[in-house]
Parts: structure tokens; C-alpha cells; sequence
């Protein structure tokens, strides 16, 4: 569905970038909630993976700067460089352009990526909370 490389980036979307933390989706929260940090949001709490002390994902290996679980990662960790939105009423996405160095490279299948999205079921409140999870 999306395909990047990604070798060689100094700028690990995993990794110390502050303000991009993967917001798991209602259906990963008991998969990865030991894993994970609550952000108390308006409309409800909120699950993002947890960062190491050096600022790395939870899941990155920091030797081989591979990811310890990619074949089971977040949705949100699958998606990126795009990103989740629902501003016109259902679930699409956009492209992040603020971080990755490697979209020269980027090709995704966004009617497919869509097409999948549509068929999770994201609940409103999370939808509504996820709207305004800026800067986590």
C-alpha cells in the first residue's frame, strides 16, 4: 500500500522527533497500552507509544534502527508519512510533509489506504479527541 525508503534517514520518524508519537487506534489500546503513555484529551483519554529516554520509540532498535515489531506495528506507524484525518466527516489521510526528507520516493495507493480505513470503526469521541491531539 505505501512504499518509502527509508534507509539511511537521520531524521527516524521513530525517533526524536518530538512532536510525532503514533496515537493508537481503539483497537490496538489493550494490544499495546503497557506500551503506551495516556494523554487526557477533552473528549477522552488517548493511548500514543512510549518513548525511550534518548527519545526513540519503544519499539525501535537502537543499533539496527529497525523496528522490534514492524509486521504488528500501530496503524499509525504503517501510515506514515501520512497522516489520519477526518475533517470532512470520514476517515482519509494527508501527507506529513513537515519531517520526512524521502518523499521524493513516496508512493502510496490512497484510494486503497482509504478504502481500508473505511471499514475500521473509529468511534466518535476517539475521532473527536484525535482531531485535536496536536503536538504529542
Amino acid at each position: 500500500m505505501i512504499k518509502i525508503n527509508c534507509k539511511g534517514c537521520s531524521k527516524n520518524c521513530c525517533g526524536k522527533i518530538k512532536n510525532l508519537r503514533p496515537v493508537l487506534i481503539p483497537s490496538e489500546e489493550k494490544k499495546f497500552g503497557k506500551n503506551s503513555d495516556i494523554v487526557k484529551i477533552k473528549f477522552r483519554k488517548m493511548l500514543v507509544l512510549k518513548r525511550k529516554e534518548n527519545g526513540n520509540c519503544i519499539f525501535l532498535d537502537d543499533k539496527t534502527s529497525k523496528c522490534k515489531i514492524y509486521s504488528e506495528r500501530p496503524l499509525e506507524c504503517k501510515l506514515y508519512p501520512l497522516l489520519l484525518d477526518f475533517s470532512e466527516g470520514k476517515a482519509k489521510v494527508i501527507l506529513d510533509k513537515r519531517y520526512c526528507k524521502h518523499l521524493e520516493a513516496f508512493k502510496a495507493d490512497i484510494k486503497q489506504i482509504e478504502k481500508t480505513l473505511s471499514k475500521i470503526d473509529f468511534p466518535e469521541d476517539w475521532i473527536n479527541a484525535h482531531s485535536i491531539m496536536d503536538d504529542y
